[in-house]
């Protein structure tokens, strides 16, 4: 399967500071938010639906998938991850939610995360999808159940990967076309032809 990256703007954000049993600062807030439509990704859009992180989270949780928070998804600067128990995740009613010990972040980051500068990305591969084309001609893709790897905190973040979404969005135009009486019938002549040419051809 072939990861894909999304970006999301960081809601309900919560810095906590180090409290008197020493314990780390954490931050908290949503990586992720269900049925909420994401801008156009290049001829679809896209929306989560409620229960799209279980099945991740149930297997990291089991300790049989590690996902890791990472700076602009750079593999090589972890935050921390579900297997070093740095990294919080769970679903609500909302969407996905995170709860992250700071330590690895630098000052620099820390400070942007509490003013609001940051947003939020995920690596992920779909399972299971369903499209549907909407009446002005568009196409949306509502993603019911994915793999997990990572969450990313970006400033600046890159363009979304949509490349497996895109092929998948062409597999399903094609079904539709497929589907039309028109070709149905376009089909059965063709294959009438040939049939035709084949049987005069072995005479």
């Amino acid at each position: 399967m072939t990861l894909e990256t999304r970006n999301y703007v960081l809601t309900a954000v919560e810095v906590r500071a180090k409290n008197e049993n020493d314990q780390a600062g954490r931050a908290s807030g949503y990586a992720a938010v269900f049925n909420s439509d994401s801008h156009d990704l290049g001829g679809f859009i896209e929306r989560l639906a409620p229960g799209a992180f279980t099945r991740s989270l149930s297997e990291a949780q089991a300790g049989t998938r590690n996902i890791y928070a990472l700076w602009a998804h750079d593999t090589s600067i972890p935050l921390g991850s579900t297997a070093s128990g740095k990294l919080i995740l769970s679903e609500d009613e909302r969407g996905l939610v995170f709860d992250l010990d700071v330590t690895r972040f630098t000052p620099a980051q820390l400070s942007a995360l509490e003013d609001g500068d940051l947003q939020m990305s995920f690596g992920f591969a779909v399972r299971e999808q369903k499209w549907e084309e909407t009446p002005d001609g568009g196409y949306i893709r509502t993603v019911s159940d994915l793999d997990l790897s990572e969450v990313s905190f970006v400033i600046n973040p890159a363009y979304p990967e949509t490349e497996a979404a895109l092929r998948s969005l062409e597999a399903f135009k094609d079904e539709q076309i497929e589907a039309t009486p028109e070709y149905r019938q376009d089909t059965t002549e063709m294959l009438k032809r040939v049939l035709a040419a084949r049987l005069r051809a072995g005479r």
